[in-house]
């Protein structure tokens, strides 16, 4: 299906590359989803690669500055063909440049083919398995990009110039 995507710079192009890797290599998910390169996504729609399209994109990347985003977790879009994805802050910046593209991209007749990418519902992502996941069991995947973390303490520390001073550490939940 054709896109509009903003392809990840190195090192984080590299790092979803090598966690496709380990998921292949621990889970058996095949690499190869379509549209498999490291991307953030702004854009669907069975026109997005026409002539007037392309037009479009140029016009609007031009009047765009750089701006960065920030990773914010783990989601799953459920349904019968499951993504995993990172999830990515929807800033106002990303939200401004999805919104911007998909109005001038209906102005010119190249409407987004898919709901979830109307600027009120856009959800910022990088994928990480889609359509690549039948005979894979989802639970120990997700276990396993999911970190269960026990909290059991508080501890009272400083900052020094290597690394922190643990000053005093309190076990939770005793008396």
């Amino acid at each position: 299906m054709p896109g509009v995507i903003s392809l990840l710079p190195e090192p984080f192009a590299g790092r979803v590359e090598a966690l496709w890797e380990a998921m292949r290599r621990e889970f058996g998910v095949p690499r190869g989803y379509p549209g498999a390169v490291p991307h953030l996504s702004f854009h669907i729609g069975n026109h997005d690669v026409d002539a007037a399209a392309e037009a479009v994109v140029e016009r609007v990347a031009r009047a765009t500055r750089p701006f960065t985003v920030y990773s914010a977790g783990l989601g799953v879009f459920s349904g019968a063909v499951p993504v995993i994805h990172l999830c990515v802050a929807r800033s106002p910046a990303a939200a401004s440049l999805a919104g911007r593209l998909a109005a001038e991209l209906e102005r010119a007749g190249c409407p987004s083919s898919d709901l979830y990418f109307a600027p009120d519902r856009w959800m910022p992502h990088i994928t990480l398995a889609h359509r690549n996941l039948p005979g894979v069991e989802l639970g120990p995947l997700l276990g396993w990009l999911a970190w269960e973390v026990p909290v059991a303490s508080l501890s009272i520390a400083r900052e020094t110039e290597q690394s922190a001073e643990i000053l005093a550490t309190f076990p939770l939940g005793v008396p």
